[in-house]
């Protein structure tokens, strides 16, 4: 699926100059902006940004790779055909875990299937704020990866969900690029108020590339960097696929600094695997192996688990799969209110 995007991007530059005078004001069913922010008031009824009515003791966090729905066949519409059904797999399984902050790597928008990021945030009644990774080419403003999105009728990107309010955002580009003229990646940074932490707590999200090892620990360095330089000194969240086993050299640089991988750190009795289906449709066998992460320094780890592992059936009966990848859901604990 990235090595798809990837070719898409770049066929695409050929006919950006030419193209850009002739596009629409805006499609039928437009994008999500970059980033994005509820009212501060819910509407009634709604658990939006609203404070517990007790302090919490536990903090609930998942993360999955969604799969987007890009396609460079034709002949093979299953991601897109099946992106609807899957991302109702999703909220249904995130419904029942309850989490206070959920991550998502290839949230998209297309014209056909609409904003996974919106549809996320609506269903879950959570907060978002979205980054865009594809497509934005090397120099381009905002205003000028806007156009593009438009143009070609495509993004995804990084997203995060949160219960309690989002402070602050901010997204990086990060270096070197998976390719000059194709595909790029990206990181978002949010700073979230959680009733009961003396501290504000920083939440990371990114996606590194799978195909280049010396491309992707270029990538995790930069990403690295980028936490050092902005978080601030209370609890830390970074979680993403970094299309690397455990003891890979980006997972082992973001130890380094202090983070725990809340997987290896808390194993369990099932060991957490998340990577990766070779297709969605019909029973697929077991996964061996993780790429997907979630780290955690400053908040203990109570418990480990995975969603997403079970296929659900369709109208016509057949199986499909939330996503090639596994989710990767995390109960942490909370300091104790003060008397």
């Amino acid at each position: 699926m990235r090595a798809a995007l990837a070719a898409v991007l770049a066929g695409i530059v050929i006919g950006l100059a030419a193209s850009a005078c002739g596009v629409n004001d805006s499609p039928e069913n437009p994008p999500p902006t970059a980033t994005h922010t509820p009212p501060a008031s819910p509407t009634p009824g709604s658990t939006l940004l609203a404070e517990p009515a007790e302090t919490p003791t536990q903090l609930k966090v998942a993360f999955i790779n969604l799969l987007s729905p890009l396609s460079l066949d034709a002949n093979n519409p299953v991601a897109a055909d099946t992106f609807a059904h899957r991302l109702d797999i999703i909220i249904e399984e995130l419904r029942a875990f309850n989490p206070d902050i959920v991550g998502f790597n290839e949230a998209s928008w297309t014209r056909a299937t609409g904003s996974a990021a919106e549809k996320l945030a609506k269903a879950l009644k959570l907060e978002f704020q979205y980054a865009r990774a594809n497509p934005w080419f090397p120099g381009q403003t905002q205003e000028q990866s806007d156009e593009t999105v438009k143009l070609i009728g495509f993004e995804e990107g990084e997203l995060i969900l949160s219960r309690y309010p989002i402070l602050r955002y901010e997204r990086k580009a990060l270096n070197p690029r998976t390719s000059e003229t194709g595909e790029g990646r990206a990181a978002l940074h949010a700073v979230v108020r959680v009733p009961g932490l003396p501290q504000e707590l920083d939440v990371y999200i990114t996606h590194l590339t799978g195909a280049d090892e010396k491309v992707r620990a270029a990538q995790g360095a930069d990403f690295t960097t980028f936490i050092s330089a902005t978080r601030g000194i209370g609890p830390l969240l970074v979680m993403g696929d970094l299309s690397e086993i455990p003891g890979g050299s980006v997972a082992k640089a973001l130890v380094a600094t202090g983070l725990e991988d809340v997987a290896a750190a808390f194993p369990g009795t099932v060991p957490v695997v998340t990577c990766c289906r070779a297709g969605i449709i019909g029973e697929q066998p077991a996964l061996t192996t993780r790429t997907d992460y979630i780290f955690a320094s400053g908040l203990p780890i109570e418990s480990v688990g995975m969603f997403g592992l079970t296929p659900r059936k369709r109208a016509d009966n057949t199986l499909v799969y939330a996503s090639d990848h596994n989710g990767i859901a995390a109960v942490l604990r909370l300091p104790a209110p003060s008397r």
